[in-house]
């Protein structure tokens, strides 16, 4: 088993998956280099989203909130991310991860030092190839971990 990484709203689908041992060490190497952020679930942004999402859909069909409310939940992300949230990383629950995630995340993999970023490219053979489809997916609309 292992997890799928999706290009968000791309056409056709575009998919990088890595095995289970190779995206553990790839989510404690993200952690070594600052690219992950710990965030709690129960964050005040998303209440607030739920609030307003659940406003907008008074009187929709209830299968509709019920939607909604899912992809409420799976898009949110902090204000001013420092990273990509670990829960995101680590559970495979369809969760976007933004490009603001993205982008934070490869802008601490930037400022940690040099020697570290080579450390972890040269013991991770798809640590390469996994930055490069950040990259990508930052340019674009994120990424979904499934």
């Amino acid at each position: 088993m292992g997890r799928a990484y999706q290009l968000e709203l791309s056409d056709p689908t575009v998919t990088y998956f890595l095995d289970h041992f190779t995206h553990d060490r790839v989510v404690r190497a993200m952690d070594r280099l600052g690219m992950i952020q710990d965030l709690h679930y129960d964050l005040p942004f998303l209440t607030a989203a739920l609030y307003d999402l659940e406003r907008e859909l008074m009187g929709a069909d209830p299968q509709e909130t019920v939607t909604a409310k899912k992809n409420a939940v799976s898009a949110a992300s902090a204000p001013n991310p420092t990273g990509i949230p670990r829960y995101k990383v680590e559970t495979g629950e369809n969760w976007l991860i933004t490009p603001a995630e993205i982008t934070a995340a490869l802008a601490a993999r930037q400022r940690a030092p040099h020697g570290e970023r080579a450390a972890v490219s040269a013991l991770i053979d798809e640590w390469d190839p996994w930055i490069d489809f950040l990259h990508m997916a930052g340019d674009h609309a994120g990424l979904r971990s499934n």
